[in-house]
Parts: structure tokens; C-alpha cells; sequence
């Protein structure tokens, strides 16, 4: 487990367990350190690496409450809930509503590979349609579908810093789960508006908003069919996982 800290409020803690095909990238939980409150953006992969966050969190910066937030569904983002149970666990409706239908699925198919102890798949006990603020902490977390429909995002704006779990990868959009593509843009243009500092991926390091940009064109590109090809292998890979995702969506 690597930590790192962001800002004067943020720490990312980045794992590697999923830095192997066909997955192969580093995974980050982000927190956020409140007044009274830590805000756990996503889960992981299980009580086994929470256990660690808490325990570097309440021997550096003291005892709080938990309030945690499931950016999106997938597997790998909300097997930690269980570790949460007593504790406000906010996510988008529609997250919800998927977990209902796949988490258990997902966690037979995959937990002899990568859960460390027993998984209990816990739903999100707090949800929103569009918006869900926490004033005191100036921290909003709201509905941005795009790589996947349930995709949700947080913005600090006291710190200018903006989590986008799994909506944003450098250079291009990668692993995508949904094929409202025009959707999926009007989100990475909100990202926009928000002028922040920095991003907070899921899946990477601390990025510029300029990927932002970067992802938008590459979405223009895909919308209008134009051909196009990356020098960069693992690029190329990225962008033909993509357009076999979305022609099987046709």
C-alpha cells in the first residue's frame, strides 16, 4: 500500500493487487479528512485493505465517523462496504439497484482470485438522484454516468480536487461499460465547469484536467466513427477493448 498525500485534506491510498492481466493497472482508495468525518471514496477489495486505511487514518489524524462513497458498482470498487456496515455508505440509486442485481454474482465468479477473507456484499444505505452535498465539509458528490450508467463523482470544493472513479483515464477512456457515449460526454463537460486543480482517478496517478479535454475529443472521435490509431500499444489496446464494447452494444 502506497500513501500519498493531496493537497492539505486528501490522502490516496494506491494498491496493486490488480496490476496483472487483463486487468494491469495500480487501484486507488481516496479519502478525504473531515471535520468529523473520513469520506471513503470506494472500497477495494475487502475489509483487509480497509482495516489498513483505518488504521493508518485513526493513528495520524485521530477517531471520526466513516461515511463511505461507492462511485460505481464494480466489483472492485465496493467489496470493502462489509467493513462499513455500521456507517453511512452514499452511493448513486441506480448503483444500488445494480448491486441488487450483479454484486453477488460478481463476487462468486471472482473471490477465489482476489478476496483476501470473507466478502458480505453490502448495499449502499444512502442514495441520491442527482446531487447528495455535505456543507459543512464543502464536498458534493453527484451523478455523472459515463463509463458505466451508475458512475457517480465527488468534487472538494475547498481543496479544488475532483474524484472520478473509473469516467477518466490517461490518455483515453478505458475499460468503458456503457454506450450512451453522448451522455458520457455532456459528464466529462460538467467535469469542465468545475475548474478544479486536480483529478483524483481510480485507476492512476494524480492527473491535470487537461485529460479532461483529452477524453472529450477522444469521445468525438468515437461518436462521429472516425478512424483512428495509437503508436502506443497499450493504448491501442485500451481503444479496441472500446470499439468491441460498444459494436457489441449495436
Amino acid at each position: 500500500m502506497k500513501i500519498e498525500k493531496v493537497s492539505n485534506r486528501g490522502l490516496l491510498f494506491t494498491f496493486d493487487e490488480l496490476n496483472i492481466a487483463p486487468y494491469n493497472c495500480k487501484t486507488n482508495v481516496y479519502v478525504i479528512i473531515g471535520k468529523n468525518d473520513y469520506y471513503i471514496c470506494d472500497t477495494y477489495l475487502g475489509p483487509y485493505f480497509m482495516k489498513k486505511i483505518k488504521h493508518h487514518l485513526e493513528l495520524n489524524y485521530g477517531l471520526k465517523n466513516y461515511i463511505v462513497f461507492n462511485s460505481h458498482s464494480h466489483w472492485d470498487h465496493i467489496w470493502g462496504n462489509c467493513e462499513f456496515k455500521e456507517s453511512k455508505i452514499i452511493a448513486h440509486e441506480k448503483c444500488r439497484e445494480f448491486l441488487l442485481d450483479s454484486g453477488l454474482e460478481d463476487l462468486e465468479l471472482l473471490k477465489n482470485q482476489f478476496a483476501k477473507e470473507d466478502i458480505e456484499i453490502i448495499l449502499p444505505n444512502i442514495t441520491f438522484s442527482t446531487v447528495i452535498k455535505f456543507e459543512d465539509d464543502e464536498l458534493e458528490f453527484f451523478y455523472s454516468p459515463g463509463h458505466s450508467e451508475d458512475s457517480a463523482s465527488c468534487f472538494d470544493h475547498r481543496e479544488k480536487t475532483l474524484f472520478v472513479g473509473d469516467n477518466i483515464d490517461d490518455p483515453i477512456p478505458s475499460f468503458m461499460c456503457w454506450w450512451n457515449l453522448a451522455a458520457y460526454r455532456e459528464t466529462l463537460k460538467k467535469y469542465e465547469l468545475f475548474n478544479a486543480e486536480r483529478v483524483v482517478q481510480s485507476h492512476g496517478p494524480i492527473i491535470s484536467p487537461d485529460v479532461i479535454l483529452q477524453n472529450i475529443e477522444y469521445l468525438d472521435i468515437l461518436i462521429k466513427g472516425d478512424p483512428i490509431k495509437f503508436e502506443r500499444i497499450e493504448v491501442e489496446e485500451k481503444h479496441q477493448n472500446n470499439i468491441h464494447f460498444l459494436k457489441g452494444c449495436k
